[in-house]
């Protein structure tokens, strides 16, 4: 993949980090501005050797992709109960030249030896860490924050477009880790400095902080704080999650491209043309199909798949439960989705007829329907009114044809919605999905390319 060039605005973030003689940094910029490319392009700037990714574990392989797309010549090593997490965490203790992720919890507990006891894990000091949603440490009282303070490095980097989490007093531990001797040692220092509060009788001392005394002055105040937002009033954020196949869809996509025949629940299934080829793969992607009783490709509805997995997270942690419209190319796997979510789903796609379609539409604008499952061809042309029922898009697979995914993503995206517009796309690496094709695949396909043309 082709390096990505940061934007003017972006730049500037980055030299104003890379800078910092602090060495500290905040990044508060809203979602889709870019946070992790400003990251990885502050990593190259710095010129880090050891660098350290605390973050949730859904945003693994978006690190690691950016990470190979900018250049960057480190290994990427997950720190995990794996035996190849294992060997991360012995390479971590020499302070071996790499790239290491963790996930939030899984760093957490590695910082203690006993409930009481700290342990040695982070005594460390890295060349760079990077803390991605960092609002998870907001609570200065949790084992997040009490383990983050244990960690040291050449320079800390900090990201979230909430940094304060659901209450301003979350900044205090947020940012006393990065600027230890600027940010006072008590809280409560601190918050009669910054923080507003109204009288409330259950509170210590009988006040309850209740947001920024100046509104923006605390974040003014840092050494170094950048935030980037969209300069629409509607404006597109996107978003991608990168996905892993799991095992038995792996084992299925390489079977297929590699000799055109995989065993499907003890049985052989042989795709005979490279038109049809394509279309297996991208089942493949989708979720482990299955044979039903005629020989034909379908999905049952508890097939695995790594999509519907991150689909899920996205839907629940992401938004926040939020309505949002589901696309798909294919047909089989929009009911699978619907069956997956359950009765607050519903299907959008050729065997549903007009009548239905026109009542589930009045059910998703009306909030009695909380998703809406379509084949992009069948809802990208002639469907107006979704901009009122949702601002959220997410993409589990897109069709051929970029025209109906552009018209699709419309379908929201257009004049009456009010609201940022938020869209994400799930891709299982090393696939058709992300534009990889075997040296086979490729030719089978400009054969059938010259096969059609000829025709």
């Amino acid at each position: 993949m082709e390096a990505l060039t940061p934007t003017t605005e972006q730049a500037k973030a980055i030299r104003k980090i890379v800078a910092e003689p602090t060495r500290a940094a905040l990044n508060g910029s809203t979602m889709g501005a870019g946070k992790t490319l400003i990251a990885v392009e502050v990593a190259r700037g710095l010129g880090a050797e050891t660098i350290l990714i605390i973050a949730p574990l859904g945003t693994r392989l978006g690190w690691k992709v950016t990470f190979e797309r900018q250049g960057v010549d480190l290994t990427f090593k997950w720190i995990s109960s794996s035996k190849d997490g294992k060997q991360a965490r012995s390479d971590w203790d020499w302070q071996l030249p790499g790239i290491y992720f963790i996930g939030v919890e899984y760093f957490a507990r590695l910082g203690w030896d006993t409930p009481r006891v700290r342990s040695k894990m982070w005594a460390k000091v890295p060349d760079l860490v990077l803390f991605d949603e960092v609002h998870r440490s907001q609570n200065r009282n949790s084992k997040t924050y009490k383990t983050l303070k244990q960690v040291k490095a050449g320079f800390k980097l900090s990201m979230s477009g909430t940094p304060t989490g659901n209450s301003f007093e979350g900044a205090w531990a947020v940012t006393k880790w990065l600027w230890n001797k600027e940010i006072p040692d008590s809280f409560h220092i601190w918050a009669n400095t910054w923080c507003k509060f109204e009288y409330n009788h259950f509170s210590p001392g009988g006040k309850k902080i209740v947001g920024e005394y100046k509104p923006g002055a605390f974040f003014k105040s840092l050494p170094c704080y950048v935030r980037i937002e969209s300069e629409l009033d509607v404006s597109l954020q996107e978003d991608i999650r990168y996905v892993e196949l799991l095992p038995v869809q792996r084992k299925a996509y390489d079977q297929l491209e590699k000799s055109m025949i995989t065993w499907v629940e003890g049985n052989p299934l042989v795709v005979e043309f490279p038109i049809t080829l394509r279309a297996r793969l991208r089942q493949a992607s989708l979720g482990m199909f299955s044979v039903d009783a005629e020989g034909d490709v379908t999905f049952d509805n508890h097939c695995k798949s790594s999509k519907i997995d991150a689909m899920l997270e996205v839907l629940k942690d992401d938004w926040d439960g939020e309505p949002a419209l589901i696309l798909t190319d294919s047909r089989k796997f929009a009911d699978v989705v619907v069956h997956r979510l359950g009765e607050r789903a519903a299907a959008w796609h050729g065997s549903v007829s007009q009548v239905v379609r026109e009542d589930r539409k009045k059910a998703f604008i009306d909030g009695n329907l909380d998703y809406l499952v379509a084949v992009t061809s069948a809802i990208a042309e002639g469907v107006d009114g979704l901009q009122h029922a949702t601002r959220n898009v997410l993409w589990l697979s897109r069709s051929d044809n970029r025209l109906l995914n552009e018209q699709a993503m419309a379908r929201v995206m257009r004049q009456g919605q009010t609201e940022q517009v938020r869209s994400v796309e799930v891709i299982a690496l090393d696939t058709y999905d992300s534009g990889v094709l075997s040296s086979q695949m490729q030719g089978a396909i400009e054969m059938n390319k010259i096969l059609k043309e000829g025709k």
